[in-house]
């Protein structure tokens, strides 16, 4: 179908594209997690494939032993390495002109404005959908949205399949995520006892050199770990703002920085390896622009800005939730 409006669709189609960068750095700023992963190196773009794959390194070499003399010494090849895969998620949103939209905004400032006002729209309704998703549990939106925090470090991981390798069998003990509970840790949450959970969620994770990059917490546990840093500010400290990546404010826990996500749970928080812990988005298809399109029983002109990606994860075992 012939454009409605070629001399509009041409600058709508410049515009757009000119403002897709802002767009993703727009939801770099607007999303806590998506800021700090960011930060971290961990929004990472792919090329394609079926799926999105991850390689993990999960056992010891059996060979390995003590021995005396000529004892002998296994040289049977033991299995260390599997690969985890992910489907990728879709997501896109239009911006919907009328020709007699168009024609209401004659006049290339209005229609700048216009086309400015719709992509606004469109970027906040991207950003809330967005930051939602990197929590999910998998299962919403009839499983077709990204499988957040929820789905890769389960408040019960010894269930459910995860990235292809289900989490229930025996011997995938390696893909376990690690849970700090106040139920079964008889641990009542408050100002006072979320550092030494904090501490706690570390050491069941620390592996050497290493350890969780990140802290994100729902609004009530926020609030406890906030109130903690009141009554001892001189262990933590506030990001300084003239060196900040992110806009974000933060604290530091240990090495690892900490903030609040109110896309979270309020009565969560999850302590976030993120050299094993991605964003991966297609590099054709990252919060960007597509061509317009024209309904053939409208008079109307389609922009569409889509996505493509998901979170995965090399290694569970190092990412641990601090839940009730």
């Amino acid at each position: 179908m012939a454009s409605p409006n070629s001399s509009f669709d041409e600058l709508a189609s410049l515009t757009i594209s000119k403002y897709s960068k802002t767009l993703r750095d727009n939801v770099s700023n607007h999303i806590p997690l998506y800021a700090f992963m960011k930060d971290e190196n961990a929004i990472v773009e792919e090329d394609g494939g079926i799926y999105l794959l991850e390689n993990m390194d999960y056992g010891d070499n059996a060979t390995f032993t003590w021995f005396n003399g000529y004892q002998e010494i296994s040289i049977e090849p033991s299995p260390f390495a599997t690969t985890a895969n992910f489907d990728w998620k879709e997501c896109a949103g239009n911006a919907v002109f009328s020709a007699r939209e168009v024609a209401q905004n004659s006049g290339e400032s209005k229609q700048i404005d216009l086309i400015k006002g719709k992509i606004k729209n469109l970027e906040r309704t991207i950003i809330n959908n967005l930051g939602a998703a990197l929590h999910y549990a998998g299962t919403e939106n009839s499983g077709l949205s990204f499988g957040g925090l929820q789905y890769i470090v389960a408040d019960d991981p010894t269930t459910g399949t995860v990235g292809g390798i289900n989490r229930a069998t025996v011997g995938n003990e390696f893909w376990r995520n690690a849970v700090v509970s106040a139920a079964t840790d008889s641990i009542t949450y408050s100002a006072t006892t979320i550092q030494d959970t904090m501490e706690l969620a570390w050491i069941r994770v620390q592996r050497g050199m290493d350890v969780p990059k990140l802290f994100t917490f729902g609004n009530t546990y926020w609030r406890f770990f906030a109130g903690s840093v009141n009554a001892n500010s001189r262990y933590i400290r506030e990001s300084d703002s003239d060196t900040a990546k992110t806009s974000f404010p933060y604290y530091l826990f240990k090495t690892a920085k900490v903030f609040n996500d109110p896309n979270a749970r309020a009565a969560s928080g999850y302590g976030l390896n993120t050299d094993y812990l991605k964003l991966k988005m297609h590099k054709d298809r990252n919060i960007t622009p597509d061509k317009p399109r024209y309904p053939p029983n409208q008079r109307a002109t389609v922009h569409p800005i889509d996505a493509m990606g998901n979170l995965v994860c090399g290694n569970a075992s190092l990412q641990v939730v601090i839940k009730a």
